[in-house]
């Protein structure tokens, strides 16, 4: 369960929080930032973090820098959501009650009974936070739909424009209606096969059938070879694996063929609304920090103001140093350990202005979550 702002905006947000002038101030305990006087506190982007980390893969090697990256970037993602909450309050575009349950009981039948709690209680969050990032993630979805979209139009000599420029994107491959059918009765799958194709909709209920179009090179293993081969209206010989019957149908091959415009007209309005609908959020966004008064936690305000790309930089820099800090602890049968001192950091340095310091992130054994458990 990951809530984040749609399109990738933070990238965005660093350079307009440059030319915005982000403040540093002395902030109160427990609060990393405040959006136009509204705080937010260390704990909501620890939530947002753990709400993360069960979607996050590889872990990271746990590195003072690592931490301050990822609650660098969850703190603009939180100043984004604030501005856009602000925004719907200013023209009394609410987000509904009955939305907001209806999202969350939706989540509740996908996790089944217990199933949420018992997955905020290992992500170590609070529902009550995990409700508020919830609430966010609504904001932005009806942000797009009541502020954004109307003002968006695609207009035909666009979507015209756009085919022809992008004419190669609709060619498609010749592709293969096809037919996967398995069951325990041999019987009954050569019946399928004898009906075939014209009884594929209507297999009987001990047959299991999955009728899809497929590449060519899509086809499993087992098959590719033979349904090369096969005419349309006709099975391949069943075959026993793993103790059932299998078979394959091809009802037709279909040519590699161009999509006219009217059939990728959907496709292309799409594409171009949501191009226009990132430009317009863009606008909005630079004219709304231009506005607003930011003040960040000296402890994430580097991290928050960070370009995307000079922070991959430096975690690429930071992954090569552990690389070699391996090599040479594995060849001098070293543990692993973290040492501030020897890594040239003053603890005190990192710490938040005033009374933050003590609220400053929490480590954690991998990359996955804020640290808290």
């Amino acid at each position: 369960m990951c809530f984040a702002p749609r399109c990738g905006l933070v990238p965005l947000l660093c350079c307009c929080l440059l030319l915005a002038a982000c403040l540093e101030s002395r902030l109160p305990e427990g609060v990393v930032a405040t959006v136009n006087s509204e705080p937010i506190h260390l704990r909501t982007v620890q939530a947002l973090l753990d709400s993360r980390s069960a979607a996050l893969g590889t872990l990271q090697r746990p590195s003072l820098e690592n931490m301050k990256r990822q609650y660098g970037e969850a703190l603009g993602t939180l100043i984004i959501h604030a501005l856009v909450r602000q925004e719907l309050e200013r023209r009394q575009i609410p987000v509904a009650g009955a939305t907001m349950e209806q999202a969350v009981a939706l989540v509740r039948g996908d996790y089944g009974s217990g199933g949420l709690s018992k997955f905020l209680t290992d992500e170590s969050l609070d529902e009550a936070d995990w409700q508020a990032l919830m609430r966010d993630h609504l904001a932005m979805l009806t942000f797009e739909k009541r502020v954004l979209l109307p003002g968006i139009q695609v207009r035909l000599d666009e979507v015209r424009a756009y085919y022809q420029e992008h004419q190669a994107d609709f060619r498609l491959p010749e592709t293969l209606d096809v037919c996967f059918v398995s069951g325990e009765n041999r019987e009954a799958l050569d019946a399928f096969c004898a009906s075939f194709p014209a009884g594929r909709k209507t297999p009987p209920e001990t047959l299991l059938a999955q009728c899809l179009e497929v590449r060519a090179d899509e086809v499993p293993p087992p098959w590719t070879k033979e349904v090369s081969a096969l005419k349309p209206g006709t099975c391949l010989p069943a075959r026993r694996r793993n103790g059932v019957w299998e078979s394959v149908g091809l009802v037709e091959r279909l040519k590699a063929h161009s999509l006219e415009m009217a059939d990728a007209y959907p496709l292309i309005e799409h594409i171009l609304q949501e191009q226009k609908k990132r430009a317009a959020f863009e606008q909005w966004l630079e004219g709304s920090l231009s506005r607003a008064t930011v003040k960040v936690s000296p402890l994430l305000r580097d991290e928050v103001l960070t370009p995307p790309s000079a922070r991959q930089d430096r975690q690429e820099e930071d992954e090569d140093e552990d690389g070699r800090s391996d090599m040479v602890d594995a060849s001098a049968g070293a543990e692993e350990r973290f040492d501030a001192g020897a890594a040239g950091v003053d603890a005190g340095s990192v710490k938040p202005a005033g009374d933050a310091g003590a609220d400053q992130p929490p480590r954690r054994n991998g990359a996955g979550g804020s640290g808290r458990r």
